[in-house]
Order: C-alpha cells, then sequence, then structure tokens
C-alpha cells in the first residue's frame, strides 16, 4: 500500500473508542497479507487538551528512563492493556498465516501508535513497524529516543514540511523516531494553515 493509501485508510476507517479517547482499530489486508494497528488523529476536545499536556513524566521506569509527554502518555496507559490484548491476539492468529504486523497511526494517532510499539514489544518481545503521518514529537531525550527505536523493526514518519503539528512539542529535548519530510519547502507563514499541510496526506505528490 502506497503512502497516500495508507493515509486515506487511517483517515477514513472506523474506530473503537477506548480509555481517555483514545481511537482505535484493527484491520486485515489478505490482498497485502498484512494486518495493521491502526490509531486516528485528534477529533475530539479531550484529544486537544491532551495534546497540549507538555511536561515529561516518566512512562516506564526501566534500566533507562521512557520521557514521554505526558498528555499521550495518560492517554495511552487508560487503555493499553485493552488495546494490547485484542492486537496481540489478532498478531498471534494472523502470524501463522505469514501475515505482515504492522502498527500505523495520524497525528495524535502517531503517538500512540509509538507507544503501542513500545508497548507491543515490552510484551512480546518482538519489533514491528511503525508508519505515522503528521505526528507530533513525543519523545524527551537521547536515551529515550534510542530505546524506543530499539524497539521497533522500522520507523517511517512523514511529516510535511508546512506541518505545525509535526514542530510540536514546542520545546527543545522532544523527538520524533524518525521523521520523513515530505512536501514542497518550508514557509513560515504557510506553516499556520494547519488544516491544508495537517490533513494532506493523501495527497500523492507529497511524496513525488
Amino acid at each position: 500500500m502506497k503512502p497516500w493509501e495508507l493515509f486515506d485508510e487511517l483517515w477514513n476507517s472506523e474506530y473503537i473508542n477506548s480509555g481517555d479517547d483514545v481511537d482505535w482499530t484493527i484491520k486485515v489486508y489478505d490482498d497485502e497479507k498484512v494486518l495493521r494497528l491502526l490509531f486516528q488523529g485528534s477529533v475530539e476536545f479531550r484529544d486537544w487538551i491532551n495534546n497540549f499536556k507538555f511536561p515529561i513524566k516518566p512512562y516506564k521506569k526501566q534500566q533507562n528512563i521512557m520521557w514521554v509527554a505526558s498528555g499521550w502518555a495518560n492517554a495511552y496507559k487508560t487503555c493499553n492493556d485493552e488495546i494490547m490484548k485484542a492486537f496481540m491476539s489478532k498478531a498471534s492468529e494472523y502470524k501463522e498465516k505469514n501475515y505482515r504486523i504492522e502498527i500505523c497511526g495520524y497525528s495524535y494517532g502517531g503517538v500512540m501508535a509509538v507507544l503501542a510499539a513500545e508497548d507491543y514489544n515490552f510484551r512480546t518481545h518482538e519489533k514491528v513497524p511503525v508508519i505515522t503521518f503528521g505526528s507530533p514529537k513525543a519523545f524527551f531525550g537521547k536515551k529515550t529516543l534510542a530505546y524506543v527505536q530499539s524497539c521497533v523493526e522500522s520507523a517511517v514518519q512523514y511529516a510535511n514540511n508546512n506541518d505545525f503539528v509535526t514542530k510540536c512539542v514546542p520545546l527543545i529535548g522532544y523527538r520524533m523516531l524518525n521523521k520523513i519530510p515530505v512536501g514542497e519547502k518550508f514557509n513560515f507563514f504557510k506553516m499556520f494553515n494547519i488544516p491544508k499541510y495537517h490533513t494532506g496526506y493523501g495527497d500523492k505528490s507529497l511524496y513525488e
């Protein structure tokens, strides 16, 4: 599936709402032999409250503390057991059929996707690819970034050069796993046209 086609799937799918307004679903693509866990972007006022809770918190106290923006960490923790129970069951079933397993998300859902990939690795010791669109920067510090990168098979995080959301958290030290710039050259004034540049990842020309 091409990136713009995957974005359309993220945009148009029907989701389950769990915990603190986290929207997710599991979809099977028999033509590709892929099972995907999908996370939706911000659609409710509650999502935006979580988006602007920037202070870091220790998500997990392991060998290296995993520092994450508190709003997103708190939201994922309200439903991670429910999501992982369903996803691990499906993944176990479809791995036997030699299906590839992926976790994908858009915007707010991009952060949820990366947290879910780390969670899946923590529970199963298996690594899966992560693909996101328009995701904010969720992880604080080089040690956290290195740890989360070690938990995924690969990370592709598409970020439109003029997408304001991908510039957040607007504080030094926050990072994405693997930012892939797409679209036209950065323009400061275009960055604030959020509807166009944050929701336009279904445009094939961005990736050419």
